[in-house]
């Protein structure tokens, strides 16, 4: 009942600028406890049961299920058994994503203080190690900790400003040397690194010379670690995270190499790219003693409005702005026909450069309900592969008429009821319709979206 009423309230009460939802999260899965493990049997199975009279699927929380070796993940482990709960619930409900706590980024977490245990909020945001940890206390602690503030770069207009520049020096009719034109980008790309370090300091200076009453619930029931009233905020701002997210990676290969990550050349220079994000924000945080870090940006609507401009800007250009959308951070095209397994190989390749948050997805049709072993599979492999945080998308339709629920798009299959909630998840948290609460950039892209699992019969384990 106490887990019914908490799914209710999440999706009824907007209390989130007064007319949201408010976003919430829940990491879960490794406390063997009986209380522990009662709790989080409650809590699939709630989810597995959806809100309200029509049983829908709940938006929120995000359930995040936090795989761990030796606890759930294999037959013979204590919590196997919710494991299987959470991925029949999973395929019913898109809910739980799964985070990886033995993901190598967060080695030296204390298996005995799940507060240092790989969590996430339900879109990708992650707290690496803290720089200004107390003395004494593992730099690996989550809780009281979170993200102050992100600013993302748009490499595929950096790589065009690349481009000209080369132009401009060689002349017009000439061909450039690609190694030109890559070390044009790099410098731009690295001052606009430091930019964004500069664009993050000033707004950390500014939360800081805020008065603690501006969030008075959090320092009156210490939710914020290290707050010391003495010192002001300062004293609890400085443990969260500061991030310099990125837009549009294949986009900028295409652009200057005429691949995408989804080739050897195209990886190659990829991870060139973010090992300089990953040493700059590394610079930033021992030179600054501030957590700055490398983040892959959701880009619910920067995808649109940034390829609005750039079209603008420079026209359509083929695999590069022809379409309403750039890609999601690093992600690999939503139009490339690969399977699941190929597309965790390509992406598990990037994913340890990022310390403020990432994520991977596989689009799966609506059959995997009956077939959670290859869910399972699916789910141990990116595990397998380090991949940090990772997410299942399923069609999943409901018709607000009768409830009915499973992939039908239009129209009920038992009412022909044409009311349906066409429910997807098009970043890392649900939307009610996605139709409705996005731009046509990243409706497009949700339409775009390849399913991974047509090419499932090509994969020989």
């Amino acid at each position: 009942q106490a887990v019914e009423g908490m799914y209710h309230n999440l999706n009824t009460l907007q209390s989130r600028s007064g007319n949201q939802l408010p976003f919430t999260s829940i990491n879960y899965g490794t406390c063997t406890l009986p209380e522990g493990r009662m709790v989080i049997k409650a809590l699939l199975e709630g989810s597995i049961k959806g809100v309200g009279k029509l049983h829908k699927t709940a938006i929120f929380p995000c359930g995040i299920f936090q795989c761990m070796k030796d606890v759930n993940r294999k037959p013979g482990d204590p919590n196997y058994d919710l494991f299987q709960l959470a991925l029949r619930s999973t395929a019913q409900r898109l809910y739980p994503n799964y985070v990886n706590v033995d993901w190598s980024v967060n080695a030296g977490y204390d298996k005995n203080d799940p507060r240092t245990y790989v969590s996430t909020m339900g879109c990708r945001t992650y707290n690496g190690l803290d720089i200004n940890a107390e003395p004494g206390t593992n730099p690996q602690l989550k809780d009281g900790r979170g993200n102050l503030a992100p600013v993302t770069i748009i490499m595929p207009t950096l790589a065009m400003i690349a481009k000209e520049n080369v132009s401009k020096k060689i002349g017009k009719n000439q061909i450039w040397n690609e190694g030109d034109l890559i070390n044009n980008f790099m410098a731009l790309l690295d001052q606009k690194i430091y930019e964004a370090r500069d664009m993050l300091v000033e707004r950390f200076e500014w939360m800081c010379k805020q008065n603690p009453e501006s969030a008075k619930f959090m320092y009156e029931n210490g939710l914020m670690l290290g707050y010391k009233p003495e010192e002001g905020i300062r004293s609890a701002l400085k443990h969260g995270t500061l991030v310099i997210g990125q837009i549009g990676l294949a986009e900028t290969l295409q652009i200057l190499i005429g691949t995408d990550h989804t080739t050897n050349e195209g990886m190659e220079l990829a991870k060139r790219i973010e090992q300089l994000f990953k040493d700059r924000c590394a610079e930033f945080k021992k030179e600054l003693k501030l957590n700055f870090g490398v983040y892959y940006t959701p880009a619910e609507n920067m995808c649109y409005t940034t390829m609005k401009k750039f079209k603008k800007q420079y026209g359509v250009l083929p695999n590069i702005s022809d379409r309403d959308f750039f890609t999601n951070s690093m992600h690999v095209p939503v139009w490339k026909e690969v399977n699941p397994f190929e597309k965790i190989d390509i992406e598990s390749q990037l994913t340890g450069y990022s310390s403020g948050g990432c994520i991977t997805y596989v689009e799966l049709d609506g059959g995997v309900k009956n077939n959670l072993q290859a869910l399972e599979q699916i789910v141990n492999y990116a595990m397998d592969k380090d991949i940090p945080y990772f997410a299942i998308n399923v069609p999943c339709d409901t018709c607000l008429e009768c409830g009915y629920t499973d992939e039908f798009n239009d129209e009920c299959p038992e009412c022909h009821s044409d009311h349906i909630q066409q429910l997807r998840r098009v970043t890392g948290y649900l939307t009610g319709n996605y139709t409705t609460a996005f731009n046509k950039g990243k409706q497009q892209e949700v339409q775009m979206r390849f399913k991974h699992s047509k090419k499932l019969d090509d994969w020989v384990e």
